[in-house]
């Protein structure tokens, strides 16, 4: 362990300006920011494809009007969860006390945890609703329907966990940092 230590603290480490990191952040050229940027130009665009096509593809012409517009709602719900996500992290607080904004961001981040999950979950149910108004219900039908929602409840379950563990590595800073 002793070698791995020293050449960790053997490698040098980029020098940055405190100019350098504040034009960074005002240009948001992140490499976790263009990630996010990325996910969400991709899913916007598979978005847009999907309401595009569902009118001929799906027959959202021969569907009634409160499942198309529950539909578009329920996309646009999605969409919004991810721009708003977004919007988090490109915006970090105009705090000059480290404490204080991470106080402010945690309890941002909370409220916002609860509504991705929630944004997902509706999303998830008005598209299923959309998709599965009209169908014959039969026993293997009913069958993939529950298989569907188990899905959908572990990645749910999933989401949630990945945002507890935030949440908590957050408010352990903030307690490290309150000492």
């Amino acid at each position: 362990m002793d070698p791995l230590k020293a050449a960790w603290d053997a490698t040098p480490a980029p020098h940055r300006t405190i100019t350098d990191l504040q034009g960074i952040i005002r240009k948001h050229t992140s490499p976790v920011l263009k990630r996010i940027r990325t996910q969400m130009i991709i899913e916007a665009i598979g978005y847009v494809a999907f309401l595009l096509v569902y009118y001929d593809f799906f027959d959202g012409d021969k569907k009634p009007f409160y499942l198309n517009a529950l539909l578009v709602f329920s996309v646009a719900c999605m969409l919004a969860n991810n721009v708003i996500g977004y919007r988090m992290a490109t915006h970090p607080g105009e705090e000059n006390n480290l404490l204080d904004h991470m106080r402010q961001k945690l309890r941002a981040i909370r409220i916002y945890a609860a509504w991705a999950i929630c944004t997902k979950v509706l999303g998830f149910a008005g598209v299923m609703t959309f998709l599965l108004a009209g169908i014959q219900w039969n026993g293997s039908k009913y069958a993939t329907l529950f298989a569907l929602a188990l899905i959908m409840a572990m990645q749910v379950y999933a989401n949630w966990k990945i945002w507890r563990g935030r949440i908590k590595h957050i408010r352990q800073t903030v307690e490290e940092l309150s000492r």
